[in-house]
């Protein structure tokens, strides 16, 4: 059988940060229920095509998935046991916030299967919180990180955000100490990303280049120096806490998008779920798009994708699939002579510094 991964989109939140740029809504709550029962019609009518698959890693995104009751999150699990051939022991993720996640709740999880959480942190500081319109503040991150690493879910992780309003690299500094000392074991940190409507209300307080760049390289050292992998560009592990379900993504693994707006990638085609809120709970089968993957786009995602990774692109697949080890090398070399790239057991691998330009050596060796 082939494997297959699940991608579940819960599209609730209780506020819209000022930065996010995702597909979700504020004020709908009183629709969860008929959303979760289109969400199950969509389960059952697409099973049906994946019969042949089994399903490695199920992961439940948003908006807030940890918002709506933990019921509906055993309902929707129960659901694809019932239709998809599932491995005995999956990775199940689901993406919390602090406001909305608490000890019954994770013990529910944890009874329904769900094995892995992660909470979105963003940021300690309160003030930063605030200017982001993030629903929480420190006390009740501490009070969901307590109730985390007291669950019976061990695999765990937070996420945070560089170039934040009103950070400064001493700010960012004294945050770390802060997150180390929790002994988180997955940190993902992503640069604050400009494509928002709302940026202009907050993007003349965020730190500079030559700041944020400070804060990567100081964060790099200090997680490396912790015990912690850098084995994806905005993503750090302890050994055997990397996130499953995203290096499949990394990798070109097939995956199933179920829900609103929720993307998938089988049989070499990019599809789209309508973004529709209304068209999705009439017709939850309803498609905005497809994109077929030709070889041209493939090799170039080939690269794109594993280029996210410490492990970088396999040259000796890479030659099988495409025959162009020869021109990759040549434009390979400026980087791979100023340290940016590195060769290790023919793998053409990211350094940090690398990770840090990744976008323009990706743009130069396309």
């Amino acid at each position: 059988m082939k494997d297959l991964s699940l991608y579940i989109h819960i599209p609730f939140c209780k506020t819209i940060c000022l930065y996010c740029n995702f597909l979700t809504f504020a004020h709908k709550n009183k629709f969860i229920p008929a959303y979760i029962e289109a969400l199950k019609k969509e389960i059952a009518a697409k099973a049906p095509s994946y019969t042949d698959f089994k399903v490695e890693t199920i992961y439940f995104g948003g908006g807030t998935p940890s918002l709506i009751d933990a019921e509906y999150i055993t309902g929707i699990l129960e659901s694809i046991r019932s239709f998809f051939n599932v491995v005995k022991k999956p990775e199940i993720s689901i993406e919390c916030n602090p406001e909305s996640i608490d000890s019954e709740k994770l013990q529910q999880y944890s009874n329904s299967g769900v094995t892995r959480v992660s909470l979105g942190i963003q940021n300690f500081d309160r003030k930063i919180l605030f200017r982001i319109a993030r629903p929480h503040d420190d006390k009740t991150i501490f009070k969901a990180l307590e109730a985390i690493q007291h669950s019976p879910i061990k695999n765990y992780g937070a996420d945070f955000i560089i170039g934040l309003p009103h950070q400064t690299l001493e700010h960012f500094q004294n945050q770390l100490e802060t997150i180390l000392e929790q002994n988180i074991p997955h940190l993902s940190f992503y640069f604050l990303s400009y494509d928002t409507k709302k940026i202009d209300l907050f993007k003349s307080d965020c730190p500079n280049d030559d700041a944020q760049i400070a804060m990567y390289e100081h964060l790099t050292k200090k997680l490396k120096k912790a015990g912690y992998n850098h084995y994806e560009v905005s993503n750090y592990a302890k050994p055997g806490y990397e996130c499953l379900h995203n290096l499949r993504y990394w990798n070109q693994k097939e995956y199933l998008g179920l829900g609103l707006g929720a993307h998938s990638y089988i049989n070499r085609k990019c599809i789209e779920n309508t973004r529709n809120f209304d068209e999705y709970l009439k017709n939850p089968m309803a498609v905005s798009g497809e994109l077929p993957i030709d070889r041209e786009l493939h090799e170039l995602e080939y690269i794109m994708l594993h280029l996210r990774t410490r492990a970088g692109i396999d040259m000796r697949e890479s030659e099988i699939k495409f025959h162009n080890k020869t021109e990759l090398m040549k434009k390979a070399a400026p980087y791979l002579e100023t340290g940016k790239l590195t060769m290790k057991n023919d793998n053409l691998q990211p350094t940090d510094e690398g990770f840090l330009i990744i976008d323009k050596i990706t743009t130069d060796l396309l």
